[in-house]
């Protein structure tokens, strides 16, 4: 799952940045500011609060184009036009905020930030490296070793993190950070450190900290203590859990609602997009966890396949029409499905020309394709749908012990796993009914075992041949952003396989929770 990256890389200075409409307000400006930038800045607020986004695009545009007195309110706009996938706009806006005072250290960390959201990730390190020379300061190091690991590069991203964990040690998301690309033993500098810091953090019971258990639940997993391990886990996700974040009821009534409109009759109703000569995406089906991240790693190091991840093209692009219009569009005429399709088709190629070519199909992992696999196969009607799936114990531990600070709150709970599981994979059942052989399914044992015969099963699902460098996947430096950032920077190994046999007992409430509701 793709983390909160302004949140993620930024924990030592208070940004504001998180992408987050309801925590935001643009506040009157100076008298000498004209009123018809204030009227339009704030609109664009108001817009996204209410999903109108093709409104706060056009404005934010606008914005841009007349040259706006803003002052620092260009982050807010910034922030906003991140949060409906303007990218573009968004790096326009940050240089904007940026202009301001170009030489402020936070302010360029900010900019770069954003920068690296966008996908702009070499620009973003550009834009923060100088400051070694002037501001050698943890959020320098944080976002160095961040950045740097996203794409591959290892060994400095491990330079900078190592020397600042030893400058600012009780900083719990470096440790995360660390611990995704080091692996730990016993006689490890390194893990002798993140041993000791225990005390540290054994009293602070704030989820600010929650990073740093599952960082040494990581470490004690590399050692062989894997009992230790999911104590550690434990803590974190005691530290993160809360019972409001996931209400399996909402969720069940969720897909239920999909399930009973989104019928055979609901898609025999529904026309099918014409698309225009532009390489569909490939698109990804699978719960966090998964192997979804390996296998688009893989799939892009094909010489005809671009890259991708969680992309939530899709996602924006359906924001305005709303998930109660979808399940009801076999309802309305035929010509006014089309022009909804068409809308959707525009803003989703719309949003991806910002970041990847069209010349090559994207390979688009987002989580929440699996609730419009209906609507893709109308818009997107000659894209390749695969779904893969996992020995649900493995899957399950692998959840719990990795740390997700966006949208994941069911992952803190071995019975909650147990509930998103089983629905989010009824509603995966149901699309399969419906689709049949328009939905490949995998295995990631098979992925694992038979990566070869796997791969030439997605492609020929594809259209395409195989290629052998597509086994040396882990040698390309594409960009990652998930919590899979160290793991695909590997060869394929069988380590991850019957993972949950070493703690097999502990995960009981989810075992026996997820046979429950099965059987129901």
């Amino acid at each position: 799952m793709n983390r909160n990256f302004l949140s993620y890389l930024l924990p030592f200075f208070n940004s504001n940045s998180t992408p987050n409409c309801s925590n935001l307000y643009i506040p009157f400006f100076d008298v000498d500011n004209k009123l018809t930038d204030l009227e339009l800045a704030n609109s664009v607020l108001k817009d996204v609060k209410n999903q109108q986004r093709t409104n706060a695009a056009k404005t934010i545009k606008a914005l841009l184009a007349k040259n706006a007195v803003l002052k620092d309110n260009w982050g807010a706009i910034t922030r906003l036009a991140i949060s409906i996938g303007e990218y573009e706009n968004a790096v326009n806006c940050s240089k904007k905020y940026l202009a301001i005072s170009p030489n402020e250290p936070k302010r360029i960390i900010q900019c770069a930030a954003i920068l690296a959201e966008c996908r702009e990730i070499t620009a973003a390190i550009e834009l923060v490296t100088p400051l070694l020379k002037e501001k050698n300061t943890p959020d320098v190091l944080h976002f160095l070793g961040t950045t740097h690991s996203q794409i591959g590069n290892i060994v400095l991203a491990k330079k900078y993190l190592v020397e600042l964990v030893k400058v600012a040690p009780k900083s719990a998301i470096s440790w995360l950070t660390l611990a995704a690309i080091h692996p730990f033993s016993e006689n490890d500098e390194l893990y002798a450190q993140i041993t000791s810091m225990q005390k540290q953090f054994a009293n602070d019971q704030s989820t600010h900290n929650a990073p740093f258990w599952f960082a040494l639940g990581k470490a004690s997993l590399d050692v062989k203590d894997d009992q230790q391990a999911f104590a550690y886990f434990s803590r974190g996700c005691s530290l993160m859990h809360n019972e409001k974040s996931y209400l399996p009821k909402q969720h069940s009534d969720f897909i239920d609602d999909i399930i009973t409109h989104q019928n055979a009759e609901y898609l025999a109703k529904l026309p099918s997009l014409d698309e225009p000569k532009i390489c569909p995406p490939v698109f990804i089906i699978g719960l966090p966890r998964s192997g979804t991240t390996l296998l688009q790693q893989m799939l892009s190091a094909h010489s005809a396949i671009d890259q991708g991840g969680e992309l939530k093209y899709l996602s924006y692009s359906t924001a305005e029409i709303g998930q109660a219009k979808l399940n009801k569009l076999a309802d309305y005429q035929s010509a006014d499905n089309l022009a909804v399709f068409q809308k959707i088709h525009s803003d989703y190629q719309h949003l991806r020309a910002q970041q990847f070519s069209l010349d090559k199909p994207i390979v688009d992992k987002t989580l929440s394709l699996n609730h419009h696999l209906g609507l893709m196969s109308k818009v997107f009607p000659s894209a390749a749908i695969i779904r893969i799936t996992r020995n649900p114990a493995d899957n399950a531990w692998s959840c719990f012990r990795n740390f997700f600070n966006q949208g994941i709150g069911w992952s803190y709970n071995l019975e909650n796993i147990a509930e998103f599981f089983h629905h989010e994979n009824r509603l995966a059942k149901h699309w399969q009914s419906l689709l049949g052989e328009k939905i490949l399914e995998i295995n990631y044992e098979d992925l694992i075992n038979k990566p070869e015969a796997t791969l030439k099963k997605c492609l020929h699902h594809m259209g395409l041949a195989y290629e052998a460098q597509m086994l040396s996947f882990y040698k390309n430096n594409a960009l990652v952003q998930t919590a899979s950032v160290g793991q695909v920077r590997k060869p394929i190994n069988k380590a991850s396989i019957n993972t949950n046999l070493s703690v097999q007992g502990n995960l009981t409430p989810f075992s026996t929770r997820l046979q429950k509701l099965e059987s129901a």
